[in-house]
């Protein structure tokens, strides 16, 4: 079994001659943490980004355009989902996680993962986003793939999944998601400055491909 990973935006996978199927693993990128603009104020986190995993028939000598889903950068003011991940525009698709609402007085909701408008073999839902414990401690992002967070402790994915940002307990933006497709945490303040919410992680690419006449590895990029 050979395998190739992506990460960039947009990648262009060749089908090798002799495959008869391709296993798609697909994250697709994180939601943001919600921005805190109250005083004081802490933003619930972002969902992790669904985990796509489907058997595909590819042809020898025929490009497919797998896409990932990239950062989805905090806000103080408006929602900011992940970014979809998909191969061959419609044949997979991995849902980004949803983001948290911003311009939070006080401590704001967590966003929840979803199985919503993923397309393959088996759909998991990105781990649920923390709600802010109150409005001194922002909420924890949700792991790529899974992993729930819980108060200020962020979702915790299984690999290659990334986990989500960490809530906080001091003023400023939240903390990053990691990749494949974790969430956001939320932003927090205690005085007149806004804080964005931290950005939902980029998603992730993972092909297997099994070659008839034996396997080979393409390589990575």
């Amino acid at each position: 079994m050979a395998a190739v990973r992506y990460t960039a935006a947009s990648n262009t996978f060749t089908g090798q001659h002799g495959t008869a199927w391709t296993i798609a693993n697909l994250y697709g990128g994180g939601g943001a943490g919600g921005g805190a603009t109250g005083n004081p104020a802490a933003g619930g986190g972002g969902a992790g980004g669904q985990l796509v995993v489907s058997t595909i028939a590819t042809t020898g000598g025929t490009n497919y355009t797998v896409a990932v889903g990239q950062t989805a950068p905090g806000s103080t003011t408006a929602t900011v989902n992940g970014n979809d991940t998909t191969f061959a525009s419609t044949t997979a698709v991995a849902k980004g996680g949803t983001g948290a609402a911003s311009n939070i007085t006080g401590a704001g909701a967590g966003a929840n993962g979803s199985t919503t408008g993923g397309v393959g073999d088996s759909v998991t839902a990105g781990g649920n986003g923390a709600t802010a414990p109150n409005s001194s401690t922002s909420g924890g992002g949700g792991g790529g793939g899974g992993g729930n967070a819980s108060g200020q402790t962020a979702g915790v994915a299984t690999a290659p999944g990334g986990g989500g940002g960490a809530g906080r307990t001091t003023n400023g933006a939240g903390v990053i998601g990691f990749v494949f497709g974790g969430g956001g945490g939320g932003g927090r303040t205690a005085n007149n400055t806004d804080q964005a919410g931290g950005s939902g992680a980029a998603g992730g690419a993972i092909l297997y491909y099994h070659i008839n006449s034996g396997a080979y590895l393409l390589g990575c990029n």
